[in-house]
Formats: structure tokens, sequence, C-alpha cells
């Protein structure tokens, strides 16, 4: 009976021990379940960026609510977001309701509703700098990135151009360049620049945000100048530069892997092409890119076909690299793999000659130009008025003109000798031609004729070759005027920089006509 009993409860032990390990294995497993179940990745929210201050130019049209925006050398259309201040500068300038002006402002590119269908972005414009009516001029190939600030009048003629260190002064009396010690301003705000040149002469600038209009010519500006000088006061409309051009981002990058091969357009235009190839497969996407930064750039990809998409790639550059660490679809975050990071730059787009910052290609053929028989009554009305405005007489004073178009504007300028001549010369004016008439550009002492047209460019302006004891000079426009005289130039190898066209060919005209108006 004993023996019965122990073995009874010794197999009640084994039976409780083989249960509670059991027990604790599963325990055991169970754990080992959990501890292994991938933790969640946190969404990491965020808005699109923001890229101020991005400088544009090109043609603006608005009508019936709806404004659009063109940029020079583009076909692409922008919806604008038009807010009350532009559409009373517009009405100001423009001559009808819908008629395209010519505009350069800041602003910047953004995404659409989410909820709209499909199009181009918005384009919201910040602050006008300036607009104009289209004119025969070639508004988008004016140079924008070789100064700082230029400025000017009418009534009286003036011209200011400040560029760096130094600043061009000039009335129809002359011209004057200061030093400058510091030429920093802000455009949103009063600045005062003052100084002295070498002859002791004192000039002290102002720069206001205001609105500026000269409604006889439709033009428009976003900021008023005021000068202080020797020779009086001055006021008048002014507008910045843009010292950085961020259109070299243009051209093709490439991101190739093994497995995938992403090419990234960036047109001169601001448009953008995303395409990534998986072998015989393709996806393409569409866009528009921005930057306010030499070493940044913001993609925004729109288009994915017939879909409408909103993602953001922010790339920062370094040499011809464009890097990128994350996505932001939708607002929402994503790592990118390490091996679609980097984008090496393969080509750069060109920029057509039309929207050169600082030239204007010409061809020259051979013009031996000479002045008119008849007299242009229109010219002669200028010169009567430059002498009214001297407050002298022109009395019996008389001129010789030839005409050719300069500045490369489609419009022939006037070059007018007056009979004041000496052996060193006679005194030339230059008027440049307007729509409605001449304006005066420039005044040059001593000038001995034939005058030969320079192959050389300054502000869009020719420069010109003249020649003084058996050398040449060569005169280059400044932003303003030309030279005053060749007093102080070093001469020039005429060879290296001559055209065929010869202004006043035959030299020292023999027919004068009279300012005076009889």
């Amino acid at each position: 009976m004993m023996t019965e009993l122990r073995f009874f409860m010794r197999l009640l032990s084994f039976l409780l021990l083989s249960i509670s390990l059991l027990f604790n294995a599963a325990c055991v497993s169970k754990t080992s379940t959990v501890s292994t179940t991938p933790e969640k990745m946190p969404v990491i929210k965020e808005k699109f960026s923001k890229i101020l201050d991005s400088n544009f130019r090109g043609y603006f049209s608005f009508g019936d609510g709806k404004g659009y925006f063109t940029a020079c050398d583009s076909e692409q259309d922008f919806p604008v977001i038009v807010n009350p201040v532009l559409s009373h500068i517009y009405e100001q300038i423009s001559s009808a309701k819908s008629t395209p002006v010519y505009i350069e402002f800041i602003g910047e590119i953004t995404f659409p509703a989410i909820n709209t269908p499909p199009s181009n972005a918005l384009m919201r414009i910040d602050r006008v700098q300036h607009m104009a009516l289209p004119k025969a001029s070639l508004q988008c190939a004016k140079a924008t990135h070789n100064f700082l600030f230029k400025a000017k009048g009418e009534n009286p003629y003036w011209r200011l151009n400040l560029d760096q260190d130094r600043l061009h002064f000039a009335t129809q009396a002359g011209n004057r360049a200061y030093q400058i010690q510091n030429s920093n301003f802000n455009s949103t705000q009063t600045s005062y620049i003052k100084t002295n040149n070498e002859q002791g002469e004192r000039l002290s600038l102002k720069i206001q945000p205001d609105h500026c209009y000269n409604l006889k010519m439709k033009e428009y500006w976003g900021l008023t100048a005021n000068v202080d000088s020797v020779w009086g006061d001055f006021s008048g409309c002014g507008e910045t530069g843009w010292p950085i051009d961020y259109r070299d981002f243009a051209g093709d990058y490439l991101n190739i892997t093994p497995f995938k091969k992403i090419n990234l357009t960036l047109n001169s235009d601001y448009s953008v092409e995303y395409q990534e190839n998986i072998g015989e497969k393709s996806i393409t996407k569409t866009g528009f890119w921005k930057s306010n930064s030499p070493d940044r750039v913001v993609v925004m990809l729109m288009q994915q076909g017939l879909q409408k998409i909103q993602e953001e790639l922010i790339f920062n550059r370094s040499g011809v690299t464009l890097s990128s660490t994350k996505l932001n679809k939708n607002n929402i975050i994503s790592r990118l793999p390490p091996s679609e990071r980097v984008f090496n730059k393969m080509t750069s787009k060109k920029i057509s000659l039309k929207n050169s910052t600082t030239q204007i290609e010409r061809e020259f053929t051979v013009q031996h130009i000479d002045p008119n028989a008849e007299i242009d009554k229109a010219l002669q009305k200028t010169l009567n008025q430059y002498f009214k405005i001297h407050g002298t007489n022109p009395k019996n004073t008389q001129f010789s003109a030839v005409n050719y178009d300069l500045n490369g504007d489609g419009l022939n300028d006037a070059i007018v000798l007056l009979d004041w001549c000496a052996k060193s010369g006679c005194e030339m004016l230059i008027f440049e031609r307007q729509e409605d008439g001449y304006r005066f550009a420039s005044r040059i002492s001593q000038v001995q004729v034939p005058v030969i047209v320079s192959s050389s460019q300054h502000y869009l302006w020719q420069s010109l070759l003249v020649e003084r004891d058996r050398k040449w000079f060569i005169l280059d426009f400044d932003g303003i005027s030309y030279p005053p005289d060749t007093r102080n130039l070093p001469p020039v190898n005429k060879l290296d920089l001559a055209t065929d066209i010869i202004l006043f060919s035959q030299g020292r005209p023999k027919k004068w006509f009279p300012i005076k108006i009889q």
C-alpha cells in the first residue's frame, strides 16, 4: 500500500512539473512573437517650401478677372493670382483689357489647389518692379545683371547708374563718376547714398519704394529716386538690377544605378521633366523649378500622365552636382534611397540670345552712311528743345546728322554733329530714337569724323571708334552715356574692333542745317 502511494505521488509531481514547463514555454513563445513585431514609423508632415524674392520677367495680361504670365523666351503660360495693387498698375499701363504688357517682378511659382482640375503652376506676383507697353525694343534682351540700381527723369533730363562701388550720373550738360564706399541698399525700405567725386562735387541719392509712373510713355517703376547735387535737385523713377542669374541651374542631370536610370531636366523657362527608366518601363513626371539662391533649387512635380500630383524635391548644389535626401509628397515626407540622392549635370541648356543679359547678336554688313540731303524736322525740333533746356539760344548754330541703330532696338538713332568745329574735331550729340521722337543719350566733344561702329557692345549699345592724333580710341557706353571725350582713354587696335559700318564716311559734312526753327 505504501509503495503504491509513493508511486502515485511521484507521478503527480512529474505531471505538475510537465504542465509548468509547458506553460512557461508557451509564455516565452508568446513573448518572443511580440518582440519581433516591427515598430511603426511615425508619419512626418511638412508644408511645401516657400522660395521668396525670386525675380521674373516676361509678359503679363489681365482680363475678365483672369491674369496670365509668360516668361521671356518661353511659350509657357502661368495663371496669376491678381491682387488689387497689380490690377491697378495694369489698368494704368495697358491700352485695353487683356493687352500684354512687359513686366519685371518679384514673386513665386506655387502649387495649384489639389482639388482643382489639372493645370499649370500658379504664379504669385508680390512686388512689381517695372511694367511697360511692349515696344519695338527687345525688352526681354535688356541687361538686368550688370547694375545694382538705375534711375532716370525727363524734366529735366537725367540718368543714374549704380554698379558695385561706382555711380554714374548724367544730365544734358555732361556726366560724372563717383566712387561708392557702400552700395548696399534694401529695395523694400528707404535708403540713402552720399558721396563726393574727385572734383569735390557732392551728390546724395535717396531710393524709396513707391509707385512711379510715366503715363506719357506708359511705363511704371516700383521705386522713386531723388538726387541732390551741385547742379540742382532731380527726381524720377528707379529699378533694381538682378546681381545673380539663377538660370544657370538649367541643364540635364543624371542619376544612374545598375537597375534604374533617372533623367532630370531643368529648362530656362522654369519647366521640369523627371523621367525614371527601369528596364523597358518608363515613368515621366513634369512640373517646374524655382530658386532664389545659387546653391539651392526646389523641383515641383505636378503631372504624371493625366494624373495631377504634388511632389517636391529640394536639391542642394555643389559644383555641377545636385543632391537631395527626401521627397515631400502631398505634404508627407519620405526618405530617398541613398542610390537616388545624387544627380550629376550632363549638359547646360543653351539660353537664347534673345534673352541674353548683356549682348544682342548682330550682323554687320558694309555701310558707308552719310548725312541726309533733307532736314529731319523731328530732329530739328528735338535740338531746339535741347538748347532751351540749357537756357541757351542756338542762334546761327547748324547741324548735320546720320542715322544708325546703335542699341539694337530696331529704331535708327541720330548721331548729330554741330558746326562747332576746330582742328581737334566737332561737337557730337547722340539721340536715341523713340516711338514718339528722339531722346538725348550722350554728348561727346572734339570728335573727328569718320566714326566707325565697333563690333563690341556695352549695355546693348555698340561702341564707337574715333581717331585722334593718328591713334584710334574706343567710346564704350557706360549704361547712361558715352564718354564726354577721348582724353583719358587708352589707344586701341582698330583692326581688332572695327566693323564695315562708317558714319560720316565722307568726313566733315559739306551741307549743314539751321537748328533754330525759322
